[in-house]
């Protein structure tokens, strides 16, 4: 293998009729996550959704998820991306601001972390 060559996507398992949820730090050349969504749909997955942390989406990225065989993209606003949101409308956003500047008080204020883990509800 070159550098930067990717190794073959494999599928472990039976996709078929199943939900496929492709999770990654970062979203920024979609490539692999397309291609990923393609092999998953060929093998009878019915849902593709990928989730990352930070969304960059650089260049054609709206373009090629909209064209994809991907259902919804998931990323945190720890990037801003709502240019490539206005372009792809499979593109959505979970805010962490709440939870991210809670966990810098209580750091800032030799608090639990822990806490946050305990107490997050489903409406947080």
């Amino acid at each position: 293998m070159m550098p930067k060559e990717k190794p073959p996507i494999t599928v472990v398992g039976d996709v078929g009729g199943r939900i496929a949820i492709i999770v990654d730090d970062i979203i920024d050349d979609v490539d692999g996550f397309v291609a990923a969504a393609e092999i998953l749909k060929e093998r009878g997955a019915y849902k593709i959704y990928v989730m990352a942390t930070h969304g960059l989406l650089s260049a054609d990225a709206p373009c090629l998820i909209e064209e994809s065989a991907i259902n919804e993209v998931v990323v945190t606003n720890t990037i801003p991306h709502e240019v490539q949101k206005l372009q792809c409308p499979k593109i959505k956003t979970v805010d962490v601001s709440m939870i991210l500047s809670e966990a810098i008080r209580r750091i800032h204020n030799g608090e639990s972390m822990s806490y946050l883990f305990r107490n997050i509800t489903v409406d947080d």
